[in-house]
Protein backbone atom coordinates (compact mmCIF):
# COMPACT_ATOMS: atom_id res chain seq x y z
CA UNK A 1 0.00 0.00 0.00
CA UNK A 2 1.06 3.62 -0.72
CA UNK A 3 1.35 6.39 1.81
CA UNK A 4 -1.33 8.22 0.08
CA UNK A 5 -4.06 5.44 0.28
CA UNK A 6 -3.42 5.81 4.17
CA UNK A 7 -4.57 9.22 3.81
CA UNK A 8 -7.70 8.40 2.71
CA UNK A 9 -8.73 5.47 5.06
CA UNK A 10 -11.42 6.27 7.56
CA UNK A 11 -10.35 6.87 10.99
CA UNK A 12 -10.74 3.83 13.64
CA UNK A 13 -13.60 3.90 15.48
CA UNK A 14 -13.33 2.78 18.91
CA UNK A 15 -15.47 -0.05 19.81
CA UNK A 16 -19.25 1.34 21.17
CA UNK A 17 -19.45 4.38 19.21
CA UNK A 18 -20.39 5.02 15.76
CA UNK A 19 -18.78 7.45 13.40
CA UNK A 20 -19.61 11.37 13.47
CA UNK A 21 -20.49 10.91 9.89
CA UNK A 22 -22.33 8.14 10.16
CA UNK A 23 -24.91 9.75 13.39
CA UNK A 24 -25.11 12.37 11.06
CA UNK A 25 -26.20 10.96 8.00
CA UNK A 26 -28.62 8.79 10.32
CA UNK A 27 -29.85 11.87 11.78
CA UNK A 28 -30.68 13.68 8.12
CA UNK A 29 -32.41 10.03 7.48
CA UNK A 30 -34.72 10.08 10.20
CA UNK A 31 -35.48 13.93 9.90
CA UNK A 32 -36.74 12.75 5.88
CA UNK A 33 -38.09 9.91 6.79
CA UNK A 34 -40.41 11.49 9.36
CA UNK A 35 -41.48 14.38 6.69
CA UNK A 36 -42.21 12.35 4.31
CA UNK A 37 -44.21 10.19 6.94
CA UNK A 38 -46.03 13.53 8.20
CA UNK A 39 -46.33 14.39 4.20
CA UNK A 40 -48.17 11.30 2.76
CA UNK A 41 -50.40 11.25 6.35
CA UNK A 42 -51.46 15.17 5.43
CA UNK A 43 -51.97 14.05 1.82
CA UNK A 44 -54.12 10.89 3.17
CA UNK A 45 -56.07 12.76 5.44
CA UNK A 46 -56.81 15.18 3.02
CA UNK A 47 -57.91 12.75 0.56
CA UNK A 48 -60.26 11.68 2.89
CA UNK A 49 -62.00 14.31 4.11
CA UNK A 50 -62.28 15.26 0.42
CA UNK A 51 -64.02 11.63 -0.62
CA UNK A 52 -66.48 11.77 3.00
CA UNK A 53 -67.16 15.62 1.89
CA UNK A 54 -68.61 14.70 -1.75
CA UNK A 55 -70.15 11.63 -0.41
CA UNK A 56 -71.86 13.46 1.88
CA UNK A 57 -72.94 15.62 -1.19
CA UNK A 58 -73.96 13.03 -3.31
CA UNK A 59 -76.31 11.46 -0.40
CA UNK A 60 -77.96 14.65 -0.21
CA UNK A 61 -78.47 14.83 -4.03
CA UNK A 62 -80.00 11.26 -4.21
CA UNK A 63 -82.54 12.45 -0.93
CA UNK A 64 -83.62 15.49 -2.95
CA UNK A 65 -84.13 13.03 -5.96
CA UNK A 66 -85.57 10.59 -4.31
CA UNK A 67 -88.61 13.15 -2.83
CA UNK A 68 -88.89 14.36 -6.17
CA UNK A 69 -89.23 10.80 -7.61
CA UNK A 70 -92.20 10.20 -4.83
CA UNK A 71 -94.00 13.71 -5.42
CA UNK A 72 -93.98 13.02 -8.91
CA UNK A 73 -94.92 9.33 -8.46
CA UNK A 74 -98.17 10.53 -6.25
CA UNK A 75 -99.03 13.56 -8.79
CA UNK A 76 -98.80 10.96 -11.78
CA UNK A 77 -101.30 9.00 -10.03
CA UNK A 78 -103.83 11.33 -9.33
CA UNK A 79 -103.54 12.66 -12.78
CA UNK A 80 -104.41 9.36 -13.68
CA UNK A 81 -106.93 8.53 -11.79
CA UNK A 82 -108.30 11.68 -12.70
CA UNK A 83 -108.19 10.48 -16.36
CA UNK A 84 -110.11 6.97 -15.58
CA UNK A 85 -112.81 9.37 -14.40
CA UNK A 86 -113.46 11.82 -17.04
CA UNK A 87 -113.13 9.11 -19.46
CA UNK A 88 -115.48 6.88 -17.66
CA UNK A 89 -118.86 5.81 -20.13
CA UNK A 90 -121.64 7.62 -17.13
CA UNK A 91 -119.75 10.43 -17.07
CA UNK A 92 -119.44 10.31 -21.44
CA UNK A 93 -123.18 9.55 -21.45
CA UNK A 94 -124.54 11.83 -19.08
CA UNK A 95 -122.63 14.95 -20.74
CA UNK A 96 -123.82 13.68 -23.96
CA UNK A 97 -127.29 13.44 -22.75
CA UNK A 98 -127.66 16.81 -21.10
CA UNK A 99 -125.27 19.21 -22.60
CA UNK A 100 -125.41 18.20 -26.01
CA UNK A 101 -128.85 16.76 -26.43
CA UNK A 102 -128.21 12.99 -27.72
CA UNK A 103 -130.15 10.19 -26.55
CA UNK A 104 -129.13 7.07 -26.86
CA UNK A 105 -130.07 4.36 -29.55
CA UNK A 106 -133.26 2.01 -28.70
CA UNK A 107 -130.92 -1.08 -30.35
CA UNK A 108 -127.52 -1.53 -30.22
CA UNK A 109 -125.67 -0.65 -33.39
CA UNK A 110 -124.93 -3.77 -35.55
CA UNK A 111 -121.64 -4.53 -37.10
CA UNK A 112 -120.96 -5.57 -40.41
CA UNK A 113 -117.90 -7.44 -41.29
CA UNK A 114 -116.68 -7.74 -45.07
Amino acid sequence: MRVEDDDQLPLPVPPGKESPTLVKQRRLLNRWSLFALFFISAIATVLYVSNVIAVNAISTEVDVLTRQRDSLQILNQSLRTESYKLQSAERVTRIATERLGMIPPDEAPVVIEE
